[in-house]
């Protein structure tokens, strides 16, 4: 089963995930509506001088970056194409709320051996009682690398404190907290010297996406690793400091191009260095021996919902 918001991404994951697998069903969370909000309710966030000057900066410039992703967009998803319609023949459940009591049921009747999640709200109970249920557990594409980084908006913010060699993907168990949980798969993007980071971003979900069909085939077979987060690393929240805005992928951008990425391209070696990476042979966390280490954690990191 998958659980996942409904984005171009998450409707590429359905797809890839009903070609992989028997797929007995999928949620898909939509965000609540804003209907009843008066138009003074909805420009009450601009009232700050600066954060309308951003807004309407990013309206202005944030497009033409834009198209930059969206070209990689149309290669790397080219089976796709421009419009990916949800799959046909099969339940589907469509909700605001992914802990609810109508999602509860839904998982309950189908039964699933194996639960793929991305994009959706924070999994809670209900929801999280059925675990002991799913045979082979929840597991959950992060686009961050954790342990280093957990919450929403991982990679911007990454970047935008000049830590490319931290921007990555991360495939872990679920559990009550927020990408903390045992760790199946972890990689690097793989930068070059023309992306900004809206190419980042697609990279992150074309990356994501195959490395969590694996992490699930693998669960199927029984031989996925599973690694217990060795620190706690950063949790990029609103409740932490972290307000997402469209303007900051701008400054990403332009932070890459002046300079950022060509730093980290011609450091990349000893950068990596100290970064650990779980599974594909990599060496796995301090102290492990391996990327195939066991732990007992899970984790909930479907904390990049927070981001609008």
């Amino acid at each position: 089963m998958v659980l996942c918001c409904d984005g171009f991404y998450q409707r590429c994951l359905l797809h890839r995930a009903a070609a992989a697998f028997q797929l007995v069903g999928a949620v898909v969370q939509h965000p609540p509506r804003t209907a009843g909000r008066s138009l003074l309710a909805r420009l009450g966030r601009y009232r700050d001088a600066g954060t309308l000057r951003r807004q309407l900066e990013a309206r202005w410039k944030l497009p033409r970056e834009e198209r930059k992703g969206r070209a990689l967009q149309a290669k790397l998803f080219a089976e796709h194409g421009s419009s990916v319609l949800l799959p046909e023949g099969m339940p589907l459940l469509h909700c605001e709320a992914i802990n609810g009591p109508e999602s509860v049921s839904f998982v309950r009747d189908l039964k699933p051996d194996l639960i793929l999640v991305n994009g959706t709200q924070l999994l809670r109970d209900p929801l999280l009682s059925l675990r002991p249920e799913i045979r082979h557990g929840i597991i959950n594409l992060h686009t961050g690398l954790s342990p280093y980084s957990r919450g929403a908006n991982c990679n911007l913010y990454m970047i935008l404190e000049g830590h490319l060699e931290l921007v990555g993907v991360t495939i872990h168990h679920i559990d009550p907290g927020i990408d903390s949980g045992d760790i199946i798969r972890s990689a690097q993007i793989p930068l070059e010297a023309d992306d900004n980071f809206e190419t980042i971003d697609v990279k992150s979900f074309h990356l994501g996406i195959e490395l969590l069909i694996q992490a699930g085939i693998a669960l199927l077979q029984g031989s996925a690793p599973r690694v217990a987060q060795w620190e706690s690393g950063r949790l990029f929240l609103q409740r932490t400091g972290y307000h997402y805005e469209p303007w900051q992928r701008l400054q990403a951008s332009r932070q890459l191009a002046a300079g950022q990425l060509q730093h980290y391209l011609a450091n990349r070696h000893q950068l990596d260095a100290a970064v650990q990476l779980v599974g594909a042979g990599s060496s796995g966390p301090p102290g492990s021996g391996s990327g195939t280490g066991s732990g007992s954690g899970n984790s909930n990191g479907s904390a990049d919902g927070e981001a609008p």
